[in-house]
This record gives structure tokens, sequence and C-alpha cells, in this order.
């Protein structure tokens, strides 16, 4: 039985708000001939034949059943006393990443580079000398594979370092090779529009370039085939030193034009399976909507479900979703886009967080059932799961970006052998990283029901039973507030039932079948027998295939929107300008005439607003502009009681008012 005729209309307005907007100002629409289309390189790319990707080998299965641990090097586990966390210093903790059930790895950037984070590469040949030499890089590959573990690494290709030999050269001579490698107002590829509408060129000497994420980092121009060939030439050098694939950077953002960025990504991934079939490739895709995602498909195995991650955080909140039909629609999405590709998997990748997000149970007001439950979900649904470091153990973290990475807590007191700092490299003090508050290491291994060992129990349940990573998935008819589906695979002989309750109460379900294993307790259970799901607590049935094995409850599912009022009091100098109110909910769209404050009294504005029961939103206040956003009294952009980068509200009454101060405007002293 699926859920019922009122679950399909939230669903399709849910469908519908994601579908809304990209995370990208995107006017053009892919032809699919084009999306489908094998591609080709320029023809005055330099001894060079276009290779056509699906015709090329490609062994890529073992992506499809890992699970992958997310490391930030600097902030992990220091092997030589400096405080800094380095490729020794990980070497020696790979076990721990294999213990807890993990069995690949993603090193964010590890290449030379002036900053903290690596994403402005100052040599693409080089190791950060902070994390060792390129030796004991080698000797961690070398370990990571004798411990049957795959690595892969951040690759930054958008963009180099404004301290790139290659940017300083063409800065310095206008007659340089290299000048051609990047973007300049007076250069044939300037449009005499900023990159993707935003504000991204500099100055520097009198000479204007594009560098659309940052003064220090100068994009580059991929209309010039040197810098194709050179992008490519350092992809076989990393492949050459054991890597086992790339974590694409900001594959959005090579061209302006979609269909010319896709194109230029099936070619890179075409040169990276001729050099090596197994080597996986997953790309950064930061939109809000499934089909904008699948685009990236007739390119790219792999793609980064940012909109998943959203919505496994609302329903850790309590949102209602039919997750299971959303992503079986997506999924079809993907492989239509994924046939120019030849017959090769599609891959989901999966994440409830990374290194550019809150940390998950910050997001969760801090709760960790909650955080549990987001997890649960991860663990319980199709794709390949990514862990973000520390979230196994409940670490917490929130902008500025820093403090999202901030030191691995590997002992009660936050100190200890192997433990990094925030050195000055860093723009703040480590804030979340505290002892004695049980979130460390020391603090969780062993200790029954400790996050720790709750996603150790749940990375071991999904590596025994693989149909959770490519199983045929379908919701089944649970009370409100709870969400269950079951997962088959044609080679086994029994199934698994899942139910998450999504509420701060306890919530029953019926046996109706014999021999019916619970796996996280362990308890066992027969026809007749009830279980409890305790609040934000999950369920994993193991029985035999043919019969749901808990009786289906046909949701009564209440008036599905709920409206709340928000009454805004800004400061005495804010001048006689319309306040809108953005979010999530409308693509972030900054100056939105439909969500325009009406001023209701001296400095007092307020807008009503609808949400469906139990959503999430997202949202801060403008006066039209990022320019003329709203920040904290310090001048941050850090706002509401928990400092985050943007407000938070769910919907869980109907007719309530939310009182709310902006402290400061962005432009105003």
């Amino acid at each position: 039985m699926k859920r019922s005729f009122l679950l399909a209309i939230i669903l399709l307005i849910g469908m519908l708000l994601f579908g809304c907007s990209s995370s990208k100002d995107e006017d053009v629409a892919l032809d699919e001939n084009v999306a489908i289309d094998e591609g080709t390189i320029e023809e005055d790319t330099p001894d060079q034949t276009a290779i056509a990707l699906a015709d090329l080998e490609q062994n890529i299965d073992w992506a499809q059943e890992s699970i992958f641990y997310q490391v930030f090097v600097r902030s992990f586990y220091d092997g030589n006393e400096d405080g800094i966390g380095d490729f020794v210093g990980l070497e020696e903790k790979l076990p721990y990443i294999k213990e807890l059930g993990a069995n690949a790895i993603w090193l964010m950037p590890i290449k030379d580079s002036a900053s903290y984070h690596g994403y402005d590469v100052i040599d693409y040949y080089n190791v950060e000398s902070d994390y060792g030499t390129m030796e004991e890089f080698e000797s961690l590959i070398e370990t990571a594979h004798s411990l049957d573990m795959k690595v892969i690494i951040d690759f930054v290709a958008n963009h180099t370092s404004s301290d790139h030999q290659w940017f300083q050269d063409a800065l310095e001579n206008p007659d340089s090779p290299y000048r051609d490698y990047y973007i300049w107002e007076d250069h044939p590829s300037y449009q005499g529009q900023e990159p993707n509408g935003e504000h991204g060129w500099h100055e520097e000497n009198g000479q204007i370039y594009s560098g659309h994420f940052s003064v220090d980092m100068p994009d580059l121009n991929y209309d010039h085939p040197e810098v194709r060939e050179e992008i490519k030439n350092i992809a076989s050098f990393w492949l050459d030193k054991g890597v086992d694939g790339f974590r694409l950077d900001a594959v959005a953002d090579i061209y302006d034009d979609r269909n010319q960025t896709i194109e230029w990504w099936r070619d890179f991934n075409a040169h990276v399976k001729s050099k090596d079939p197994e080597a996986f490739v997953v790309g950064e895709t930061w939109y809000h909507s499934w089909d904008d995602i699948s685009f990236y498909y007739s390119a790219l195995e792999s793609n980064f479900n940012f909109v998943l991650t959203e919505e496994i955080i609302g329903m850790a909140n309590g949102m209602t979703r039919d997750i299971i039909t959303e992503l079986t629609n997506a999924l079809q999405i993907y492989q239509r886009a994924s046939n120019a590709r030849g017959n090769t998997p599609v891959i989901d990748s999966i994440m409830i967080g990374n290194h550019d997000m809150d940390r998950v149970i910050t997001r969760l007001d801090n709760d960790e059932r909650k955080a549990k439950l987001a997890a649960n979900l991860l663990f319980t649904l199709p794709g390949t799961p990514f862990i973000y470091y520390g979230d196994e153990l409940g670490q917490e973290g929130q902008q500025p970006d820093d403090n999202r990475r901030e030191p691995f807590d590997w002992y009660a007191e936050a100190d200890g052998e192997g433990m990094t700092r925030m050195d000055n490299k860093f723009f703040n003090d480590s804030h979340f990283t505290q002892p004695n508050d049980g979130i460390s290491l020391e603090e969780q291994i062993d200790n029954e029901g400790s996050m720790y060992e709750h996603y150790k129990m749940l990375i071991q349940i999904r590596r025994e039973h693989p149909m959770l990573f490519t199983g045929q998935y379908e919701s089944f008819d649970t009370e409100f507030g709870t969400y269950g589906y079951t997962v088959n695979a044609d080679n086994t002989s029994n199934q698994l039932a899942i139910v998450h309750n999504q509420r701060d109460e306890t919530r029953t379900v019926n046996v109706v079948v014999d021999e019916v294993s619970e796996l996280l307790s362990g308890e066992k259970y027969n026809e007749g027998d009830v279980i409890e799901l305790g609040p934000y607590q999950s369920i994993i049935l193991l029985s035999d295939k043919g019969m749901i094995p808990i009786e289906e409850v046909e949701p009564e599912i209440p008036d599905e929107d709920y409206t709340v009022t928000f009454q805004v009091s800004v400061p005495d100098s804010t001048p006689d300008e319309d306040i809108y109110l953005v979010g999530d909910f409308n693509g972030w769209n900054e100056a939105d005439e439909t969500l325009i404050l009406e001023q209701v009294d001296d400095y007092l504005y307020e807008i009503a607003i609808d949400g469906q029961a139990f959503e999430m939103i997202e949202y801060k206040f403008t006066r039209g502009s990022w320019d003329r956003r709203e920040q904290n009294s310090l001048g941050q952009d850090l706002i509401g009681e928990r400092q985050t980068q943007n407000r938070i509200f769910t919907f869980d009454q109907d007719e309530h008012t939310e009182e709310i101060v902006i402290e400061k405007w962005a432009d105003i002293e």
C-alpha cells in the first residue's frame, strides 16, 4: 500500500519548493541533445584526440558499496608535535577510521597553499608543507591501500591562488605565456558580465581579473587549450601517486554556460578513466533541486546530493517527507542523464554535513537524539554515504568556516598526544572543542549509547546488509510523525523494514509476522508483539521477504499548513527602504517583491508566511541586496539567539508570532 493522497500532495509541494531555484544564477537551459552528446575537445588542443567517455573501460563499482570518511588533515591528528595535523598523524590513525567502519577517505585539499583550508593552490604538483613531504603522502596512500581503504583527494580546478607562479607571471608580464590562463577585463574570454552574477572582478596594478570566489582566487580560463591540458596533466600526476579518484570542487563554476561546463568535465573524466578505469570522480554540485544536479551525471558518475542533505536535516527536525519516492524519482532522472557515460553506474553521494556547513548537531539545536536520527536516515537510505570527521562524536561547529573545521576531539581534556590546535593560519580561535563536554572519543568509545558507538553500529549494519547501498526501496504507511520503508535485493531471502520516529514522544508499532530481528537493539520479535519507539528513535527490522513485518497505519495528516508572523524590530538607523524576507524557500532571492515586510510602527515590520507542519526553514532579512543584509552588533554574518549564519524556524504550531530583533545592517556603522 502506498502512502495516502494527502501525503502525495505534501510531496508535490515539497518538490516544487526545492525545484524553484538553483544555488547558481543560471538562466541557460541545458539542451537534451547537448547533455547526452559525447563532447569534444577544442580543435586547437595540442596533440590531443577527443575521447568518448562512453567508450572507455570504467570499473567504479567499488564506490557503490563504500563508506567515505572526510578528513581535514590540518585538524585531524598531529604526528610530529607541532600542533598541526599531518600525513604522518593521519597514517597513524587510519586504523581508527577502519575500526569505525569506513573503507574510503576523502582528503580535503593537500596541495601547497597559502591558506589554512587549501582551496587556493600555489603548486599543483606539491603537497602542503605543513602536512609533511611527498614521501610521507605516498606512505599514507600505501598504508591505506594495505588496509583495503581507498583515498580520493580534493581537486580544485576552477581557480588557483593569486600567489601561484602562473598568475604572478601573468600580472608582471602582459606577454607572459600564462596570461591566457586567466580571465581579464580586456581578454577575449571577458563577456562584459560578472561571473555567475557575482561581484567577482578585482584589480591589481591596474589590471582587472575574474575571481568570483575571492580576490585571492583568480579564475582559470578554460577557453585556453593549454589550461585544459595542464589540468589533465595534474590529474595524471596524482593518479600516478596512487590516489583513487577526486572530489571536484566548484563543479558548476567553470563557465557561465552549463553546457560548456559539462562538456569540459566529460572531457576531464574521459582523461581520468583513460589513466585509471577504477578512479572515482564525485562533483560538488551544490544545488537546491535534483533536476539541476542531474545534468552533471552526463559527465560524472557521482555528485553530492545536497538536496537530500537538507531533506534529512528537515526530517530529523520532524518535517514530513516521502523521501523514498522523492529519491526514486531523482535517481531515474540521474540515470537518464548518465546515458552519455555509457553503461556505468549512477552513484548518489549522500551526506548530512561537510566542511562548508554548520555541524549536524548544531543545526539540530544540539539535540543528540535528533543528530542520531539524522544518522539513522543517512545510513538506511540508498547511495554512498560520506561522514564528516567528528560528526561521529557529535562535535559542534558553526560559521565562521574555520569553526566548522575545528580539531578532532580525541581526549576528554581536549588536549594530549596528537591533538591539533587552531594556530595563526586560522582566522578564529577554537570555540567548540572544549574539555570534559562528553564529546571526545575518549569519553565515548565503549560507552553504550554514545554517538560514536551509534555510528559504529549503523555502519556495521550497512556493511552487513549491502542492499542498503543499491537495493529496492519502497515506503509504506505509518502513523503521522513516523516514516517507514522496506529495502529488498534480488539476491537475498530476507528484507529490511525501517521506521523512524520524528517526534518527541513515544510511538508503538505492531509486529505481524514471526522471527523478526531488530538490528539496533538485538531484540527478537514475533507476531503480536509491540515495539516501542522512543522520541527520535528508529528501528531496523530484519525478516523474511514477502510481507511488511509490522502493521501499516493510515496516517491522519493534520492541516498541512501552519502560519507564522515574523515581527521584526530594526535599528533606528534603518533608511526608509523596503525590507525583504529571504530564505531557502525562495532560493535566497535577496529582493523578492512577494516577500516585502509591512511597516506597522516606527522601526517595526511584519510579514506572515505559511509552511508545512514541522517544516524547518532557514532565513534572514535584507534591504534588497546582500550588501545590505542583517548582521549581529559586531558586524559579523551571525544572527539570532544561537548566532548562526541564518535564522532557523520550525513550523510546529499554527498562528504563531516570532519576535525578531535586527541588530545591525551590513552597510551601516
